[in-house]
């Protein structure tokens, strides 16, 4: 019977986060400041070209949408002779043409849900220009299998890669002291974890349903964790320094753990992933 009820309020969870996801809802959840609708201070007008739809501000350029048929975006520097530094609220939400995007380097910030379920997107890197990025902003990019994040970014927002059931691998910078709630929940191709001695708190059910998760290496850095950090993770073993918060953290909630590291990356394995994004 308890084991039917586990079923049960797993399922009934699943439901739950699903409703609150979803691509049809997202615009219910969205911060007042940052809904499609409101505007930041300094904004002009509303433009369009033959290739994007985006607002002109005093001194920049938001992208707003992308309207070409072409999977291979490259996003420009500047427009109508202004740089373009932002990626607006629901920028390319269900948009399902883009594959790869390239993103200019005068870009500075990537708006709550900017990429939200660009369904279709593989890859990503994010020039280090970027000092903020929303929360849910690649949430179920479903076929993102590769992003590389800003090295002076500071906080992994929640629900960032929510359902990204094709992301296998991601480099958290050093420079990141927050991992938000739910933010890499569902990421079910994922297997290797590895956070900077920069991070010193985990939001709850951050790596929640992270099926193929094999290895967790929490620093001792880490001083604040939410609860169900790594529920749902049959195959994980969380690696943790004796005596940290993390350590005491997985003992008390029946969690595999260990203070062995496991051995990095064979280099077989870097070379074939090299070789891929040769190929690609």
């Amino acid at each position: 019977m308890k084991k039917h009820k586990k079923i049960i309020v797993f399922i009934l969870t699943m439901l739950v986060a699903s409703v609150f996801s979803s691509c049809e809802r997202i615009k219910s959840y969205l911060p007042a400041t940052e809904d499609a609708e409101q505007k930041d201070a300094g904004f002009i007008e509303s433009r369009e070209n033959e290739l994007f739809a985006y607002d002109v501000y005093n001194d920049y350029i938001a992208i707003t949408k992308y309207k070409s048929k072409e999977p291979n975006v490259v996003i420009p520097a500047e427009i109508d002779e202004k740089p373009v530094t932002t990626i607006a609220s629901l920028a390319f939400h269900k948009n399902e043409i883009p594959v790869r995007i390239t993103l200019p380097r005068t870009l500075t910030t990537i708006k709550s849900s900017g990429f939200y379920c660009c369904t279709k997107l593989e890859e990503l890197i994010v020039p280090d220009t970027v000092t903020y990025i929303g929360d849910r902003a690649f949430a179920w990019c479903t076929s993102l299998t590769r992003i590389q994040l800003p090295k002076g970014l500071t906080e992994i927002p929640e629900y960032a890669f929510n359902n990204c059931i094709s992301l296998q691998k991601i480099e958290v910078p050093a420079t990141v002291t927050k991992i938000g709630a739910r933010s890499f929940s569902w990421c079910s191709a994922m297997k290797r974890i590895e956070l900077p001695s920069s991070v010193t708190s985990i939001g709850k059910k951050a790596f929640m349903s992270c099926d193929a998760l094999e290895y967790a290496i929490i620093p001792s850095s880490v001083t604040e964790v939410g609860e169900g950090v790594f529920d749902y993770c049959p195959s994980l073993t969380v690696v943790a320094d004796e005596g940290s918060t993390m350590f005491r953290y997985i003992n008390e909630n029946s969690y595999t753990g260990t203070t062995e590291k496991p051995p990095e990356e064979s280099i077989e394995e870097s070379e074939e992933s090299s070789e891929q994004s040769a190929e690609e």
